[in-house]
């Protein structure tokens, strides 16, 4: 069954808060969402497959789980600073710099566990075709139909 537009709204809501806790399930797998301290003063929302993290999921991509693309937010990070993009232009040229680096202007791309807002969340995972409620802030989905 199909989460409801007010479900995604209570969701939103629950992962807007303090110690925000949502469990769903994509395919074979248990995706939780919990609020967690990232520093002193912030906070961010951590995806957790099947209970956890792996640093190996970044780097090899056959060890990861399906959902990951799905749940996981798409990053990317230029290979060069703009300040020194400038300076390799300046010492080299454009065409030389062009030449002798030719991805001056490319973009590595990443996949992050965190989020930072509960609506930039539920807008990626409203996306998700096969995803199921299980939990929201310990309450079981079933107990809420009742």
């Amino acid at each position: 069954m199909a989460i409801t537009k007010e479900q995604w709204i209570q969701i939103e809501n629950e992962l807007a808060s303090t110690f925000g806790n949502v469990v769903f399930s994509v395919g074979d797998h248990k995706v939780s969402v919990q609020r967690q301290r990232k520093s002193e003063s912030t906070t961010v929302l951590s995806v957790y497959i099947d209970d956890f993290i792996r640093g190996e999921w970044c780097n090899k991509k056959e060890s990861r789980p399906a959902c990951l693309e799905q749940v996981w937010r798409k990053r990317s990070i230029s290979l060069y600073k703009p300040t020194e993009i400038k300076r390799i232009q300046k010492n080299f040229g454009k065409r030389d710099a062009k030449r002798l680096f030719p991805k001056l202007h490319d973009k590595a791309e990443f996949f992050d566990c965190f989020f930072t807002t509960s609506k930039s969340l539920v807008r990626q995972f409203k996306r998700i075709e096969n995803i199921k409620l299980e939990l929201i802030g310990g309450v079981t989905y079933e107990s809420m139909e009742a």
